[in-house]
């Protein structure tokens, strides 16, 4: 039984606070390039902008975006050299609490989140099922 083939790398970018809009931008377009579409793409979007968001805030002010795709499933990984995520639980806090809901909320919209916390930093992943490539593409 041959290997499967290792993803296709859609985008690769880095980012810091200043490039935030222009990750959510790219992410956008290649998303929707990669067979997403209407609420799943806004979905997907905004679990991203969340992730990216908070390795901004949290992560050290910067990180990493990638996108790949394999077979039917697209997944976005945002690293950064944060001091680590612990055991962070995420749930959605109280009512009264202000902020702390982007891991949850991109948990939420994506269906799922993998948190990797170490020494040299924190990798979260979100994966979507897409639609199949055209035959040829």
């Amino acid at each position: 039984m041959p290997a499967p083939s290792p993803p296709d790398t859609l985008l690769s970018m880095t980012f810091a606070l200043a490039e935030v809009t222009e990750v959510r931008r790219a992410v956008a377009r290649v998303a929707g390039d990669a067979g997403l579409s209407e609420g799943d793409l806004e979905d997907f979007v905004l679990a991203v902008h969340e992730l990216v968001t908070n390795a901004v805030r949290h992560g050290g002010g910067a990180g990493e975006v990638r996108l790949t795709r394999s077979a039917n499933v697209l997944t976005c990984q945002v690293s950064d050299r944060g001091p680590g995520a612990g055991d962070a639980v995420v749930a959605l806090p109280g009512s009264t609490v202000i902020g702390q809901r982007g891991l949850w909320l991109a948990r939420e919209l994506a269906g799922g989140l993998v948190l990797d916390s170490g020494p040299d930093g924190v990798r979260a992943t979100i994966s979507v099922t897409v639609r199949p490539w055209p035959v040829g593409a």
